[in-house]
């Protein structure tokens, strides 16, 4: 097989084989080429008068886009107030399905708390909720490995 694919297939084969140079880099940036940092402001006064959140969904991970503080942040924490209501929405960017669901500290999901999932690029899904204490974090239950971040709720 390798003779079929002959250099190219050798080249892809490589890239697929990393250093321990590159295991140390693990985590430290963004998997997703559309997203600029791992990191975003969490501090509650900036969450304060946010009720929606837009997220774009990619293997790999999700990406903020708003509100603005988490705009271009590779699987962003996201700050909610308990009992009060919000709007998240994802839209497709690659062509590969996603949804989004909530999940609890126990990694199971929060009863219904999910969208639908959105196979093609563009689709877009969108999930009101309440906040409560019990919510831990959002995945992507089609890529829960690297498609999640983390919930505060305060």
């Amino acid at each position: 097989m390798l003779s079929t694919l002959g250099t190219a297939g050798a080249v892809l084969v490589a890239g697929c084989v990393g250093s321990d140079e590159d295991a140390e880099d693990d985590g430290d940036e963004p998997i997703v080429d559309e997203a600029k940092t791992l990191e975003n402001d969490t501090h509650p006064d900036t969450w304060r008068d946010v009720a929606e959140i837009h997220l774009d969904a990619y293997v790999g991970g999700w990406v903020g886009v708003e509100p603005a503080h988490i705009d271009r942040v590779e699987n962003p924490t996201l700050v909610l107030f308990e009992d009060r209501s919000y709007e998240i929405s994802v839209e497709n960017r690659d062509n590969v399905k996603h949804n989004l669901a909530i999940w609890d500290r126990a990694d199971e999901r929060i009863g219904e708390y999910a969208t639908d999932v959105v196979a093609d690029t563009g689709a877009t899904e969108t999930l009101a909720f309440t906040a409560t204490d019990e919510m831990a974090t959002y995945i992507c239950e089609h890529q829960p490995r690297i498609q999640l971040g983390d919930l505060e709720v305060v």
